[in-house]
């Protein structure tokens, strides 16, 4: 019997065990037995000024790393200000414990101080919400969160805990229930997607972040060494294998490359891996030869679809003789060549696709960008090629403002890069706070404010169907004024040397900066076909 912990060191203990090194969160009343377990555990909490931030920076870690990221929140107010975050990881597939703490268990039904049902709530925007109001219901939860991960099934995962129920003694003698979530890899479906490689002859492999998150990246090189069978990703597999990468197309599908979207039109194979195959994926694929291959059947989007492990898939499919595809496919997708440059009109003041181009001059492998909603993901989509995976980070999938600032927090306790959060006027002041929390840690994080005074995609969707602007224009701060309340140095910039020479500075020294840039209002360039 486990009787030398309370639940809520029992719970701690298990994430320590797993690996886990950060929790994203913020306490309050109903998690007070599980902040005194990570005080006393060698886990590093990370206190964020605002719940939805815990959520976007633990998703951003779990990007990078393609771990769990771990967030955690009180109950009522608390546990409804990690749903952003928390629908955000939902949509991209991303790796999430989500800790939530409730009204004790015999208040549970009534109309007492912050009740609130919480386990409804993240229901649809979760693999599965738990209510672990039990010794044994707790073990068994956390067990099958981490057995999910391990069987290559990915995203969000809530974890609801009464306030009650976490002092109890963790004396649970009980076995265990483990249960396997998808098929064994079956021999003859390997020999199956052989044999239509075989008859293909102009195979396209689609690869999305379950690779990442499987952990086997490898595998995916191995595949595509032994076959030559060019590759295109989705926006979160990015740089899986560098864009610079002859057998690397780049991004399908909207604002994808001309080689990948001209790949896909063309294939007359889709291999899919790890991907779900939205509509902006399959934007411009016109066959319905697809072999998928992902570990959740509500993504099925194919003639042929196998619920399988992408790893355990990969693993075995490269032990067979594979056929080598004919290199005269690849030459016809290179002689395509690329989409020119946007062309970049005159303005009094600074243009943003410059500064974004300025921006992006800076790229090594040693640093990562984070953008947010509105009109720069447009820019860093198109004007750059991700070297390495997780160096191109945006909340697609939903696409919330207010992602980048909080996001960029995770990433520091990812990764040693240099992390760039280029928000937007409006998106900021959603997660302004959070400042507070990058000087706290002392986090090398250079902030680029790209100002336009404007809700500017709004403004621009407005114009495109003639109505008159309403409600887009923003009265902003003195953002440098502001970020030197929260003790960050910032700047004002005024021309396009000087944002080089101070992200050089920055960049070199490795402290959290902010540049402040005022940028003229104008329309992002549609997609091209």
């Amino acid at each position: 019997m486990k009787t030398d912990k309370n639940i809520a060191q029992y719970l701690v203990n298990k994430l320590e065990k797993e690996g886990v090194e950060y929790v994203f969160g913020y306490p309050g009343e109903q998690v007070l037995p599980i902040y005194e377990a990570l005080r006393n555990s060698k886990i590093k909490h990370v206190l964020v000024k605002h719940e939805q931030a815990a959520a976007h920076a633990a998703d951003c870690y779990a990007r990078i790393t393609g771990k769990y990221g771990v967030c955690i929140a009180t109950a009522g107010p608390g546990a409804m200000n990690l749903v952003m975050g928390v629908a955000t990881a939902y949509k991209d597939n991303v790796p999430l414990i989500v800790i939530t703490g409730d009204v004790e268990k015999a208040q549970r039904e009534s109309d007492c101080f912050q009740q609130m049902d919480i386990n409804g709530v993240f229901k649809p925007i979760t693999l599965k919400s738990y209510y672990s109001c039990t010794p044994e219901k707790l073990e068994n939860n956390i067990e099958e969160v981490f057995n999910y991960k391990k069987s290559g099934i990915n995203g969000p995962f809530h974890i609801n805990i009464p306030k009650d129920v976490q002092n109890k003694p963790m004396n649970v003698h009980h076995r265990t229930i483990i249960k396997k979530k998808i098929g064994e890899v079956i021999e003859s479906s390997l020999w199956d997607t052989i044999k239509d490689i075989d008859d293909s002859i102009k195979p396209l492999i689609i690869v999305g972040s379950g690779v990442i998150y499987a952990g086997c990246i490898d595998e995916l090189k191995r595949f595509i060494e032994k076959t030559h069978i060019p590759m295109a990703t989705t926006f979160t597999a990015r740089g899986i294998i560098s864009e610079h990468d002859e057998m690397n197309l780049g991004l399908t599908g909207s604002r994808g490359t001309k080689q990948a979207n001209y790949a896909a039109s063309h294939a007359d194979l889709i291999l899919a891996f790890g991907c779900r195959l939205s509509d902006r994926t399959l934007k411009h694929v016109t066959t319905k030869n697809i072999i998928q291959i992902n570990t959740n059947t509500e993504h099925n989007h194919a003639n042929k679809f196998y619920n399988y492990n992408i790893k355990e898939f990969l693993e075995k499919i490269n032990a067979k003789d594979l056929p080598e595809k004919d290199s005269k496919w690849l030459h016809r997708i290179k002689s395509q060549g690329e989409y020119p440059p946007n062309e970049i009109i005159e303005t009094e003041g600074l243009h943003p696709e410059e500064v974004i181009n300025t921006i992006l001059s800076k790229q090594d492998e040693n640093i990562t960008y984070i953008f947010d909603a509105g009109q720069s993901p447009t820019y860093f989509t198109t004007n750059s090629k991700a070297q390495k995976s997780g160096q191109l980070l945006f909340s697609g999938g939903f696409g919330p403002m207010g992602y980048a600032l909080p996001a960029s927090i995770g990433a520091s306790f990812a990764t040693d890069d240099v992390i760039i959060a280029c928000p937007g006027d409006g998106s900021i002041q959603m997660t302004i706070e959070e400042l507070a929390t990058i000087n706290t840690y002392k986090l090398p994080v250079i902030i680029v404010v790209l100002d336009n005074n404007l809700l500017g995609i709004i403004k621009q969707w407005q114009d495109m169907q003639k109505l008159e602007n309403y409600q887009v224009k923003l009265d902003n701060p003195d953002f440098v004024a502001l970020s030197q309340a929260y003790n960050i140095d910032a700047e004002e910039i005024t021309s396009i040397d000087q944002l080089s020479q101070k992200l050089d500075e920055a960049i070199e020294n490795k402290k959290a900066k902010l540049l402040h840039v005022i940028i003229e209002d104008v329309p992002i360039p549609m997609p091209r076909e």
